[in-house]
């Protein structure tokens, strides 16, 4: 039997514990207005902290919409994985990309740092 998307996104948000596979951002599901208000941040900003379900294999690269394949990951580190460059990075090396920015406090805006929704990883 297989898992629609949704479901695969979820379980991977629970193992994850609510976590982003990429930046170890705080994420949400249902609720962002509640999110934002909780954590003092700007519902704009909150919408890039939205679990998305991220495929370690791209889809355009034959990456099928498996558990084996999905993790949950926000939405800024879904999206940017998947633009400025011909092809997704490797999700091993965008985690070496997003960490070295992270250490550099330039991958989400000043506010998610400042509230301590990342995670030291």
């Amino acid at each position: 039997m297989t898992q629609s998307l949704s479901r695969i996104r979820s379980e991977a948000f629970r193992r994850q514990a609510g976590r982003c596979f990429y930046c170890n951002v705080l994420m949400w599901v249902d609720d962002g207005p509640s999110f934002a208000r909780t954590h003092s941040i700007s519902i704009h900003q909150a919408e890039w902290l939205r679990c998305t379900a991220e495929h370690l294999l791209a889809r355009q690269d034959g990456g099928k919409d498996i558990a084996d394949n999905i993790v949950a990951a926000c939405l800024r580190c879904n999206r940017m994985r998947h633009q400025g460059w011909k092809k997704a990075l490797p999700a091993e090396r965008f985690v070496k990309h997003v960490r070295r920015m992270l250490s550099r406090k330039v991958w989400h805006r000043s506010q998610v740092f400042e509230r301590g929704l990342i995670a030291s990883g």
